[in-house]
């Protein structure tokens, strides 16, 4: 009888634990992330809110709004009762998506797509840790925009991404990237930069770029401060493909001569924020 009464305590420490409670990512008053969205004509920030609640396919979501496009696109996310699971949808697909899963442990396995994700596969989780009284699960899948930091899913917030980080139908070229997140208005996750301007391709008069297409020299022609412009090219993925550094007194040509030929992000920034500038490039063969 002992051995049973053992038997049935242990089966139940077992199960309790499998059924670890976790921190909801929704705030019992009101939720917001602000996650960077772009096009081929600039970036910025966009301020998603649960604004309700609905029910599809006899499953409940909750409704998060903030969508860029010509077309009005809603979000809807719902989790588990323990909060560890997550799935992510839209109004323009009927897939439903699992963007978190809490009860993973190193050497587990989840599917990541996205239009950033040009290898979309299997990734493993290489790291579970707590960091600030999160749980956190680390993937082995470096993310170029993020100076090749890990994607990693974060109890409570959703992950470094954001919740959009699995889309694949929304207009945007550039990818999703998590700058704060607030519940019941308070700030759980970020730093104080929580909000990046949009920038136009024309917003800046005193700065030429050409010639548009390009073949091997890119000429900055900047009619501001004179000094040091820091340029970066990025693919439409997001992956930084040239960075440099040019001194407009003294030489404002970049060699995109290695680069395959194809649409580019070029990003153009002096040190003092007088010019904060992006454009399309075309690289011809």
């Amino acid at each position: 009888m002992k051995n049973v009464f053992i038997i049935l305590f242990s089966l139940l420490v077992s199960s309790q634990a499998m059924s670890q409670d976790y921190e909801s990512i929704f705030g019992t008053q009101s939720t917001q992330w602000n996650i960077t969205f772009g096009n081929l004509w600039g970036f910025g920030t966009t301020e998603h809110n649960v604004v309700g609640d609905t029910t599809i396919n006899n499953l409940t979501y909750k409704i998060v709004n903030g969508y860029d496009g010509p077309e009005e696109i809603i979000g809807y996310l719902r989790e588990n009762a323990s909060h560890s699971k997550v799935w992510y949808r839209n109004n323009y697909s009927p897939d439903e998506i699992l963007i978190m899963d809490l009860d993973l442990d190193v050497g587990d396995s989840m599917f990541i797509s996205g239009v950033w994700n040009s290898d979309h596969q299997y990734y493993y989780v290489d790291s579970v840790y707590v960091k600030d009284g999160r749980k956190h699960l680390r993937f082995d899948l470096e993310v170029h925009f993020l100076d090749n930091e890990k994607f990693t899913v974060i109890e409570g917030i959703t992950s470094n991404l954001g919740f959009r980080y699995q889309d694949s139908d929304y207009i945007n070229s550039f990818p999703t990237i998590l700058l704060c997140s607030y519940k019941n208005g308070n700030q759980v996750y970020g730093t104080d930069e929580c909000i990046i301007s949009a920038i136009e391709e024309h917003s800046s008069e005193a700065i030429e770029i050409y010639p548009n297409p390009v073949r091997d020299a890119l000429t900055i022609d900047y009619k501001g401060s004179r000094g040091v412009l820091f340029v970066t090219i990025y693919d439409l993925s997001g992956k930084n493909m040239l960075s440099a550094e040019i001194n407009t007194s003294e030489n404002n040509v970049i060699d995109l001569e290695k680069l395959n030929a194809g649409f580019y992000l070029i990003h153009v920034r002096d040190k003092f924020g007088n010019l904060n500038h992006t454009a399309r490039v075309v690289k011809s063969e």
